[in-house]
């Protein structure tokens, strides 16, 4: 086999191997389950939901398709999160290898191929691996352009892709026509016009998107205005070193602050020796630093351990470019790629030795504890979490939504603008009082908390297990009356 061939055939399988784990080890989560939930819907009623959520519909439909071979729905939604992961590795390469050398093009690929952050992206059932090629291949798609004067429909395909999947494609696309203004005429003509058919293949969905209610985003700038104020300026940059503090927003491992620095210091050492083409440079800092931006603004535009996804290939090709000319970058590069291969073997450590997820615990307890059937209230974002993990019980536990406003739409949770009226409390109430069998789930810290802790306390309920996420009640048991003994004849 040609030796050209060797390089790209052993990353792609490394990595497939890798975000395979990954997806395999991985505990489900709660923005998981809402893919779950869509896939489980007909295409139609699909459609619908989204009307009323924060993103666009492909990686749902990718995962709707694939649950109708056979895949269970959160396999189905990280097959395309682990295909896609896998091949933007490839693109990442493929694409360095015409802007900044072979060598540094290994050296990006290798890091790509085991950081934490890109594997976060890839073996989990959301959009996000799909933007990250989505990155790598309208980088690799610009290249081409540069150099071959040929690449526009790919780099369109790229935009679309990048706009079909996540509310944040736009940045992609704006950031792509930036950096085409440092290429020739040509090259920048065919780019933006590449830019603008990804933009204009997005129009159908557009009307939808703009209509789409605030609150659907008001997290995002809730979080954002939470955090820290040096965490706020640091925020493009504290998790792009291969060991850094991913906890404390994402289900990652925190490394310790010294490991955080090293790392980071490796990076900078890279960085000041780098000397990438512009047109690289602004694919990696316009979205890097204009989200932030954005988001201290007051729009709904990042929050960390999301949005790098438009920048982690960028960002890391620009430490790539200075690795080469001398042992230094070498060195400096290996042990990037060193530290991020331990990193991710500790995050796969970490998933493969993390307890069942809260959710399980209750849904375990009920069927336990109730094997007849209940009826089933979650308040909150519980609702989503507590349904999927019970389902497959058919009409046995029926989980009813509290307020009702979170089931219509359940990718997104507002608790100060989703609240349920008098008459829909007292109705649950009445309907928790003629049940047999009742299950309750009272998430802390809501505006219904003290509501359902005060009907639990009417009907008797009883907390048999309480979690820092949340308490879950049971009614008491109801034991039949044995049958009288008859009397011995005589």
């Amino acid at each position: 086999m040609d030796r050209r061939f060797l390089s790209p055939l052993g990353l792609v399988g490394a990595a497939l191997a890798v975000r395979s784990a990954g997806a395999l080890l991985r505990p489900p989560w709660h923005d998981e389950y809402f893919t779950v939930f869509l896939a489980r819907q007909s295409f139609p009623d699909l459609l619908a939901s989204l009307r009323l959520d924060s993103g666009p519909p492909l990686p749902y439909l990718l995962t709707k398709l694939l649950t109708l071979i056979g895949l269970a729905p959160l396999a189905a939604g990280r097959l395309v999160s682990v295909a896609a992961g896998t091949l933007s590795v490839y693109l990442a390469w493929k694409a360095a290898v015409v802007a900044i050398g072979q060598r540094q093009a290994l050296f990006l690929a290798s890091l790509l191929l085991v950081h934490p952050l890109a594997l976060a992206f890839s073996s989990e059932g959301r959009a996000y691996a799909l933007v990250l090629l989505a990155t790598a291949w309208a980088w690799e798609r610009l290249e081409a352009i540069r150099s071959q004067g040929r690449g526009t429909g790919g780099l369109a395909a790229a935009v679309g892709l990048a706009c079909w999947s996540h509310g944040l494609g736009p940045a992609l696309a704006g950031a792509v026509a930036l950096a085409s203004f440092t290429l020739p005429a040509p090259a920048r003509r065919r780019c933006l016009a590449g830019v603008a058919a990804g933009l204009f293949s997005f129009l159908p969905w557009l009307p939808l998107a703009l209509r789409q209610p605030a609150a659907a985003t008001a997290w995002m700038s809730d979080a954002w205005r939470a955090l820290p104020p040096v965490e706020r300026i640091a925020a493009p940059l504290r998790l792009l070193p291969p060991l850094a503090p991913f906890g404390r927003s994402m289900d990652l491992p925190t490394f310790p602050a010294a490991l955080t620095l090293l790392a980071a210091g490796g990076c900078a050492v890279l960085l000041a020796r780098s000397r990438p083409p512009a047109h690289l440079l602004l694919l990696a800092t316009v979205p890097a630093l204009g989200l932030p931006l954005l988001a201290a603004l007051g729009a709904p535009a990042y929050y960390p351990g999301r949005a790098e996804a438009l920048f982690l290939v960028p960002a890391l090709a620009l430490c790539a470019a200075g690795s080469g000319g001398g042992r230094l970058g070498s060195a400096v590069a290996a042990a990037l790629v060193v530290a991020a291969a331990l990193a991710t073997a500790s995050v796969l450590q970490t998933w493969r030795a993390a307890p069942p997820p809260f959710e399980t615990l209750f849904a375990a307890t009920i069927r336990t504890q109730r094997p007849a059937g209940a009826l089933v209230v979650a308040s909150g974002h519980w609702w989503l979490d507590l349904s999927q993990a019970l389902e497959g019980s058919g009409t046995t536990y029926p989980v009813l939504a509290y307020p009702r406003c979170v089931a219509r739409h359940p990718g997104w949770y507002d608790p100060p603008t989703c609240l349920p009226t008098a008459q829909e409390r007292e109705e649950l109430f009445a309907l928790l009082a003629a049940a047999p069998s009742v299950a309750l789930l009272v998430a802390p810290h809501l505006p219904v908390t003290a509501q359902l802790e005060a009907m639990a306390a009417r009907l008797s309920l009883l907390p048999v297990l309480t979690t820092p996420a949340a308490t879950l009640y049971l009614s008491a048991q109801v034991t039949a009356p044995h049958p009288a003994t008859p009397s011995p004849s005589r």
